[in-house]
This record gives C-alpha cells, sequence and structure tokens, in this order.
C-alpha cells in the first residue's frame, strides 16, 4: 500500500513541475526520473508538510565535480529539511541529462545546509549554519519531525550543526555524505580550506571565529579544534579539543543536553558553587559541566565552552570572510564597517603555515 500510495503521489506531483530545457536547472524541473528540488525524508519518500511535497524555491549552493571525465553539479537546498542533488551533465553541451536526491539518512539529514566550498579532495564540505539551542529544543524537533515521518523521538539537535562532506564516488554518480565531527558542532556560516589541505576556518553569523588544523594534509578525520580571539591588537588560539571525528560520533550517540551539562538558573546574576555564569544568544544561565564530557564539551556546545573560557566573538554579527590566496591573507567585513585584514604566516606551534598573525 504504501508503495502505491507513494507512485500516486509522484505522479501528482509531477503535474506541477516543469520539465527541463536544454541548460536549464530550475527547481521543481523533471530532470531525467526525478523532480529536482524535491525534499525526501530518511526513507527517500516526499517530504510531506500538510499533506503537501516540499519543493523548495531555489538552489543555495552548486558547485562542479569530474568524476573519470564524468561531470556532476552538486546542488544545496537551503531548507529546514535540506536536501542535496547530484545532477548528471553531458560531457559535451553540460545539459542536465539526470538527477536525484542524496541519501541523507546516515547522517540524519541536514538542517540549512548552506554555503559550501571544493576541498583539494574533490569533494564538497556543506555547512549547517543556523544555531539550534539543545537545552530548548522542542520547535526544532517539531520542525524536523517531518524528515522522520513524524517520529520526534528521532530527532536528536546535537545531530545538526555540522559541517557535511559531500562525496561522488564513481563516473555513474554514487555519492554518499558523511559528517566532519572533527570540525565541531560550530553552525558555521562560511567554510575556508586553506591549500594546505588541513587548515580550515570556519565563522558564524555571530562572529564566532573557529579553525581546526588536521594532523594530515587533505584529511578531516583528526585534528585540533580552536576558537579565535583577538584582544588590543593580539590574537589568540585557545583551544577547544583534540579528538578525531570518530571518537566524537561515538560520543554523541548519547549526547543530550543533561548528559554534557548541569544547568541553573542564575539569581541576580549570580551562580551557586561550582557552577559557572554565562550569558549568550541562549539567555543567563549558571552551568557545570559533566565529568564525561570535559573532554567533548567544544564540539557539542562551542558558543557556551567560548562563555565559560571567556572567549569573546572574533568579528561583529553577519561579518563575511575572505581569503586571498595569492597575498596570503584573510579579510572580514561587517556590512559598512571598515575591513579587517589580517596576515597569514607559518606557525610552528600550532603546525599550520595560514595562522592569523596581524594586520597588513
Amino acid at each position: 500500500m504504501k508503495n502505491v500510495t507513494k507512485y500516486i503521489f509522484l505522479l501528482s506531483t509531477l503535474f506541477c513541475a516543469t520539465t527541463v530545457s536544454a541548460q536549464e536547472l530550475v527547481s521543481g524541473s523533471v530532470i531525467g526520473r526525478h523532480i529536482f528540488g524535491l525534499a525526501v525524508d530518511y526513507q527517500g519518500d516526499p517530504v510531506l508538510l500538510n499533506d503537501k511535497p516540499i519543493i523548495y524555491e531555489k538552489v543555495s549552493f552548486n558547485e562542479h565535480i569530474e568524476i573519470d571525465k564524468s561531470r556532476f553539479l552538486i546542488s544545496s537546498f537551503n531548507g529546514n529539511i535540506g536536501s542535496v542533488y547530484i545532477t548528471q551533465l553531458e560531457k559535451e553541451l553540460g545539459n542536465p541529462q539526470d538527477t536525484t536526491a542524496l541519501n541523507l539518512a546516515i547522517v540524519d539529514g541536514l538542517n540549512y545546509p548552506s554555503n559550501g566550498t571544493k576541498t583539494n579532495w574533490n569533494t564538497i564540505l556543506l555547512a549547517e549554519n543556523t544555531v539550534i539551542d539543545a537545552a530548548n529544543a522542542q520547535n526544532f524537533i517539531e520542525s524536523f519531525r517531518p524528515f522522520y515521518k513524524g517520529k520526534s523521538d528521532l530527532v536528536n539537535p546535537y545531530k545538526y550543526g555540522w559541517v557535511s562532506e559531500i562525496i561522488v564516488l564513481d563516473a555513474k554518480g554514487a555519492a554518499k555524505a558523511i559528517k566532519s565531527f572533527s570540525l565541531g558542532r560550530l553552525f558555521a556560516d562560511q567554510v575556508i580550506l586553506m591549500p594546505d589541505g588541513k587548515t580550515v576556518y570556519l565563522l558564524d553569523k555571530l562572529g564566532n571565529l573557529y579553525v581546526f588544523i588536521g594532523e594530515q594534509a587533505n584529511s578531516l578525520a583528526k585534528g585540533k579544534l580552536y576558537a579565535v580571539s583577538r584582544s588590543n591588537g593580539k590574537i589568540k588560539y585557545e583551544m577547544l579539543g583534540k579528538q578525531s571525528a570518530l571518537k566524537v560520533k561515538f560520543k554523541l550517540k548519547k549526547a543530550k543536553f543533561s548528559s554534557i551539562f548541569k544547568s541553573a538558573k542564575p539569581k541576580n546574576g549570580k551562580c551557586k558553587k561550582k557552577y559557572t555564569y554565562v550569558n549568550t544568544q541562549f539567555g543567563e544561565e549558571c552551568l557545570k559541566i559533566q565529568r564525561k564530557y570535559k573532554k567533548y564539551i567544544g564540539y557539542f556546545e562551542p558558543i557556551r565552552t567560548k562563555a565559560i573560557k571567556g572567549i569573546p566573538e572574533f568579528v561583529g554579527k553577519d561579518s563575511n570572510m575572505h581569503f586571498n590566496s595569492k597575498d596570503k591573507y584573510i579579510s572580514f567585513k561587517q556590512n559598512d564597517q571598515a575591513e579587517l585584514t589580517l596576515q597569514l604566516d607559518q606557525d610552528s606551534k600550532l603546525k599550520s603555515q595560514f595562522i592569523l598573525k596581524g594586520p597588513l
């Protein structure tokens, strides 16, 4: 019955979609056997909201990948229940031949996949940039449960906010997604991978700047995660953790706010003994780190961790970050404010050639 219902549903959806023409790649178009931009759930069925399918209005990110002379376009759709489409292109004219939604069940779906970047090893990194408060996550759980066909118990807020890596495996378009847990649940709005293939700068909408420095080039499997701060002209890299993606993923299985922190409400801005007062975008809190997660709080709760450590935002909200590879600097700009330009240089202690050293 389920397959029959799905078949009838897809036929009715096709009447609402348009057929793609040469060179055209528009959300809602029929390309080959599929509808480009149709949101799908963890079982590959269309996501239904009020009994209607979700078809995204527009693509948020596009990037080309070539595998064994076959060309593909990787497209992400920036929605609460996000999607990624793999579109095979003709070799000569580049017209779309077929498209398919990437199976995101293995990464528990994506929440607002936004900006992306191509890696040195021919994959795509996609960020999830919308901050989720794991201590008060009911609204998020309700909004995301259609991905799991309404099963709220399958939605864990700690599974969202990571950087995902999209990998096209062969010339036929087989592909997979993995979440790069070693980079932290940073809610990054912008991700820049340095030419060394191991230094990654990540900036969120709040102005928090982080950097991951991998142990090996062209691998995000293991390394150190830092929060970057600046005060009185000095730049500091303050370590949030040193873990492998595998260890963080293992800890994620049982992660919930109460297993990471004990929390209480402050009284007149003060906390009881052994609790730390913080005031973040989540509000005023008294927090005590649970021992089992002490080595992992920087990965699961970077905003609260920075507050506990007294690390301020690096730049203003909604700043843009730009890397100049020729002159080797990163610039930051917030709306009409003056641009902050910082030189990148070698640092033997941090084991990277791309460490912010100061203004040009």
